[in-house]
């Protein structure tokens, strides 16, 4: 009985801790960052489809299928590896911040460099790493 009390002292103790900032910044990461992957989770799911209609809709400039492969299951992973972050920052860990960090830089460079997104999006996930950054002292 003592040993359930103790566990949910120490719960109570980190959600103490834990800014309220950090706390809707993560919720609102871990929603985005969880529907982005289920997405791109259901897109690797159907990507023959997506492959067949690239070819049908653009074939003079369309990648090869594996190629569109690749770029499903790197977003997936991408993505995947920030939400994992997200939940160690979460349980105020700084891997969690070196993990979400490296993931959003990546897909931040990928959108700069290699295709025609729109530069506000890449500013979202670099803002994200910032607003997460001040919270790096507070992180174990």
């Amino acid at each position: 009985m003592e040993e359930i009390n103790t566990k949910t002292g120490n719960t109570q103790e980190e959600s103490a801790k834990r800014p309220f900032f950090l706390t809707v910044l993560c919720l609102f990461s871990f929603v985005f960052f969880g529907l982005i992957s289920v997405l791109f989770l259901l897109a690797l799911l159907y990507s023959g489809s997506i492959a067949d209609m690239v070819l049908r809709y653009a074939p003079e400039n369309s990648p090869a299928r594996i190629t569109i492969l690749f770029y499903i299951l790197g977003g997936f992973l991408l993505h995947t590896l920030s939400l994992a972050g997200n939940i160690l920052i979460w349980k105020m860990r700084k891997l969690g911040y070196i993990l979400f960090g490296i993931s959003s830089l990546i897909i931040a460079a990928y959108q700069l460099s290699a295709t025609k997104i729109s530069p506000l999006t890449t500013a979202f996930y670099i803002g994200l790493i910032f607003a997460f950054g001040f919270f790096l002292k507070k992180l174990k």
